[in-house]
């Protein structure tokens, strides 16, 4: 084990063929490991794991939580998504808590949806606003978006860049030009009562 000098969020670690990211480490769409909190990174050489350690004791959300994020990588094995708050999803749609920082979310293939997923870019596309179910209690946390409930909220239209609007659970339309892209559709996703700033998500957004 190695330790080395004191990171600032977003300061970067390494790069994913050399350590997988710990507590407090995310991987960019780049696959540079980066610094989620500030505090002096852990390097587990045997395990090739890479931490960043804090004094600031922070309280994770629990296994079950809906948190909403921002897609920045999509692969054929997962999905990447920056997590920003919870949302609570009783009586009305609203945010429940915010995080400190931005977390790292991983969302594998199996858990994508109810079904066998042949293409993961048919579900999401980087850029989409998300909404996922916590299967672990620290970060980089497993997700899953297999409930009806979970998926895309937000997505930008690939020609336009305009916002669509849910057509079917499978498909969104943008309402400018007539694009229809698959998604992976939340069911909430046309919520009178779904209040998401989605201009602060966006530049909030790293990569």
């Amino acid at each position: 084990m190695s330790t080395g000098t004191p990171v600032l969020p977003g300061d970067p670690l390494g790069v994913e063929e050399e350590y997988v990211p710990g507590e407090n480490v995310y991987t960019d769409s780049a696959g540079y490991l980066r610094a989620s909190l500030t505090g002096r990174p852990i390097y587990e050489n045997k395990s090739k794991v890479v931490t960043v350690s804090t004094k600031k004791r922070i309280r994770f959300p629990p296994i079950g939580s809906n948190v909403v994020g921002i897609v920045s990588s999509v692969k054929s094995d997962f999905v990447t998504i920056e997590l920003y708050g919870v949302l609570s999803l009783t009586h009305a749609v609203k945010w429940l808590s915010e995080f400190p920082s931005v977390y790292t979310g991983l969302l594998p293939v199996r858990e994508v949806a109810g079904e066998y997923v042949k293409d993961v870019f048919e579900y999401f596309r980087v850029g989409d606003v998300v909404l996922a179910k916590t299967l672990s209690s620290f970060p980089p946390f497993h997700l899953t978006t297999k409930s009806p409930q979970h998926g895309v909220l937000y997505a930008l239209c690939s020609r336009c860049l305009s916002i669509m609007e849910p057509q079917s659970q499978r498909t969104m339309k943008c309402p400018a030009c007539g694009n229809v892209e698959n998604r992976k559709v939340s069911s909430i996703a046309t919520s009178r009562f779904l209040t998401i700033n989605l201009r602060r998500l966006l530049a909030q957004k790293r990569w």
